[in-house]
């Protein structure tokens, strides 16, 4: 298998695992709905979580770089590192099912007060802001991507190889949102008709959806770092 080969055999899962994010698929719908230009909302949006997600890529890449050069790129030492992504995501399950506040997505609105008069540049600033804000706050996202960023600096298959990945991984992702996306430019009209009831039913059952998720992925990666202890 070749080094990209093997390479996406570890981060396309991850990249995956990362797309589940029912709260920022509910942002980005309340803000296509009540924006009068959809596409400036949109790709304004998608930037601001490409940003969010780039970052958080490369501190992943860095500390798998630092890993593999200190030598803690063994079995053990990236089992302790699984089972501990495997607990904070036990935490943000549980945190989730115990929730019960809705609507983060309107307080993100208010907070930066949108206002649809405002100048094509300071929409885009202001819709900017709520893609970085939203995936800034979508913890359970940057754990798989900053798990995937780790695995592309363990691995240091090239900038080629390492390109490729980071690219693949950002689509994966953000398909969350770039279906929608494509779903509002070509199809304005239908798209809110479609969306709505998507979006009403994400903002009653999203946080239930996200704690499961989590718990699941979680037992999954707890399980994946016992193996590489030889206890399971």
């Amino acid at each position: 298998m070749s080094d990209l080969a093997s390479l996406l055999a570890v981060t396309i899962p991850l990249s995956w695992a990362a797309a589940v994010s029912p709260v920022t698929l509910s942002i980005f719908l309340v803000i296509m709905s009540m924006t009068e230009k959809p596409r400036l909302a949109g790709l304004s949006f998608y930037i601001g979580a490409i940003v969010v997600l780039l970052v958080t890529i490369f501190i992943g890449i860095f500390l798998g770089q630092k890993l593999s050069a200190a030598s803690h790129s063994d079995p053990i030492t990236m089992a302790a590192i699984d089972i501990f992504l495997g607990a904070v995501l036990f935490l943000l399950g549980f945190r989730n099912l115990a929730s019960k506040e809705h609507g983060k997505s309107n307080n993100i609105l208010n907070r930066l007060q949108v206002d649809p008069d405002s100048s094509s540049f300071r929409l885009f600033i202001k819709y900017l802001s709520i893609g970085i804000i939203a995936f800034l706050m979508n913890f359970s996202t940057a754990i798989f991507v900053l798990a995937a960023g780790r695995a592309i600096g363990v691995a240091n298959a090239g900038l080629i190889n390492d390109s490729t990945s980071i690219i693949i991984l950002i689509i994966i992702t953000l398909i969350i949102i770039e279906i929608p996306l494509l779903f509002f430019i070509i199809f304005p009209e239908k798209a809110h008709k479609v969306m709505n009831p998507v979006n009403a039913w994400i903002s009653a059952h999203g946080n239930i959806v996200t704690g499961l998720f989590c718990l699941g992925i979680g037992a999954f990666v707890v399980y994946s770092g016992l193996q590489k202890l030889g206890i399971s």
